[in-house]
């Protein structure tokens, strides 16, 4: 019996640590689907001055940027402009309120 007991204590050690990583793994995952709090609307002309098109992606929506072209968008401050390798190319804040970026 006292093997038992002992045993059972020794995996109770050993799985606890384990459950508990593996809990807050999940709730990671679980909160990167969550959407970010929605900041006040923010409306910014995206102005590509190069001669070449750009693939960017707002809000997980693929944009093709014309050579020398312009677009209007209308999006929650905190939202970033990603370029097709995933760097950041603007993150847009409150203050960009109708204002252009331009990009190269």
């Amino acid at each position: 019996m006292k093997k038992l007991s002992t045993a059972l204590v020794l995996a109770a050690c050993i799985i606890a640590p384990l459950a508990s990583n593996a809990a807050d793994k999940k709730s990671e995952d679980n909160n990167a689907n969550i959407a970010q709090a929605k900041g006040p609307m923010v409306h910014v002309t995206l102005k590509n001055r190069s001669d070449v098109s750009q693939d960017l992606m707002v809000q997980g929506k693929p944009m093709t940027l014309a050579a020398n072209g312009e677009m209007k968008v209308n999006v929650p401050a905190g939202t970033q402009v990603l370029g097709t390798d995933g760097t950041v190319k603007l993150t847009i804040v409150k203050e960009y309120d109708h204002a252009t970026a331009s990009f190269r």
